[in-house]
């Protein structure tokens, strides 16, 4: 992994997570409890910060880039593969979907699935609940257990994850 301080800001990484050896964090980022940073990613926090809570995973190739406000991503969150992340508010609870973009000022309310290839535009509030199809994006309705089973299964799968690439890669 490699981690840059930027500005006199340097991440801050629980000894609890784990980083690919060919992920970047660069500037002031805070990671808690049990969050995984997969292959490829970017976290780059040289104009604003970003907050990555318990049990969240950021999937490979995903990059989270704040510009004019933080990025705060809740507990138990998947950020999928590919997916892009401005200076959003995420809650808790959350799958945002392979290859979405969640463009500055965007929040999504706890308990919601974004469904892969998503968009959602600066300054889209999306309440607790729901389900986000689209480009742009739209509510189309309220998830489903199935929906709620899904969220669960993600982060659970890559906790565990997390604890095995943590015992067979050491930087």
């Amino acid at each position: 992994m490699r981690i840059l301080e930027i500005n006199g800001k340097k991440p801050f990484v629980h000894q609890s997570c784990f980083i690919a050896p060919d992920a970047y964090l660069i500037g002031d980022i805070r990671l808690r409890e049990n969050v995984s940073v997969w292959f490829n990613t970017l976290l780059r926090a040289d104009t604003d910060s970003i907050e990555i809570n318990e049990y969240t995973s950021v999937q490979d190739g995903a990059i989270i880039k704040p510009d004019a406000s933080a990025a705060v991503i809740g507990k138990r969150v998947t950020i999928g593969k590919g997916s892009i992340v401005e200076g959003a508010f995420i809650g808790d609870d959350v799958i945002v979907g392979i290859g979405s973009i969640i463009l500055e000022n965007a929040k999504i309310g706890n308990n919601s699935f974004v469904a892969a290839g998503s968009m959602l535009p600066q300054n889209m509030a999306v309440p607790e609940g729901s389900l986000v199809i689209g480009n742009p994006a739209k509510v189309v309705g309220k998830i489903t257990p199935n929906h709620q089973k899904q969220i669960e299964e993600s982060w659970r799968k890559y906790f565990i994850m997390r604890g095995k690439y943590k015992s067979i890669i050491r930087e």
